[in-house]
């Protein structure tokens, strides 16, 4: 037997156990989740009913269900501003400042903090009554502030959860990236006068720009995407405000048993990362 045809029967037999999981995992579920989105399945009858186009129909003609993205874009924004952070706090401990180590550690200790746990001290820490924030505004003379009401900043405050949980999980992915970038090219960039913002721009930007996509990508899918903080902290309210596009499928599919309708959300939603996922590229790839 041949050397190359030896080599494609090993790779062969390495990559079916992936691809079946692949396959088992991912595409088959994605393939119902489709065809569950022209049904009016209930989640218990054997008839799944199929309705063609009317759950998509009856998404885009309820202005209240994309109203939800409004509350996403809250978390979009933190998203943008988590990276901004998470690249800065990066820069700054992968220089040659004492205890970096330690602070690189403190950092990144909220984001292996169990999320539950996370949820209950950010409740507490928003309680109007008994939140120690507005025990220290009130010893300076400001008034308390109302974290979780009616307005739109709830969702900023439940969305600043995210931020503190992940800004230290960023921060090491783009320690990671500036790692691979020699100190030479930094030497030399000194040398020749060069400021801060300067070494970022024509440096250090081009130099983890895949890095960097990988990072927003992960971030701003995980925003549109969001359903924890709300659910276990306001459960989309008051009145629908903080409700985001995930929270309002699941409440569709487990609250009032319209899998169908929650399903046609879901590939809505993976219709918009998609194009989101295309603009990034097409965002970035064209600035190479």
């Amino acid at each position: 037997m041949k050397s190359k045809t030896k080599d494609r029967i090993y790779i062969i037999c390495f990559l079916i156990i992936p691809v079946t999981l692949l396959v088992l995992f991912s595409y088959y579920p994605l393939t119902k989740l489709i065809q569950l989105s022209f049904t009016s399945w209930n989640g218990m009858s054997r008839d799944l009913n199929y309705v063609g186009i009317r759950n998509y129909q009856d998404i885009f003609s309820q202005k209240e269900l994309f109203q939800t993205f409004g509350n996403n874009m809250a978390y979009v924004i933190t998203a943008l501003i988590q990276q901004v952070a998470g690249l800065f706090l990066a820069i700054l401990l992968n220089s040659n400042i004492k205890m970096k180590t330690t602070f690189r550690a403190i950092l990144f200790m909220p984001y292996i903090i169990n999320g539950v746990a996370v949820a209950f001290m950010f409740n507490y820490m928003y309680d109007y009554s008994n939140s120690p924030i507005n025990f220290l505004l009130n010893k300076l003379g400001v008034e308390s502030v109302h974290f979780i009401s009616n307005s739109y900043m709830t969702n900023f405050a439940l969305s600043f959860i995210s931020f503190w949980k992940y800004v230290g999980w960023t921060m090491v992915i783009y320690i990671a990236a500036l790692q691979s970038i020699p100190g030479d090219v930094y030497e030399a960039a000194r040398i020749d006068g060069a400021g801060f913002f300067q070494t970022v721009r024509y440096i250090t930007l081009p130099n983890i720009k895949t890095m960097l996509e990988v990072s927003l990508l992960l971030s701003l899918n995980g925003a549109l995407q969001v359903y924890f903080e709300p659910f276990l902290i306001t459960k989309g309210g008051p009145n629908g405000r903080t409700a985001t596009f995930i929270s309002k499928s699941l409440e569709l599919a487990y609250n009032y048993s319209k899998y169908g309708k929650a399903a046609a959300m879901g590939v809505i939603l993976l219709i918009i990362i998609l194009i989101l996922v295309a603009v990034q590229n097409a965002f970035l790839k064209g600035d190479k």
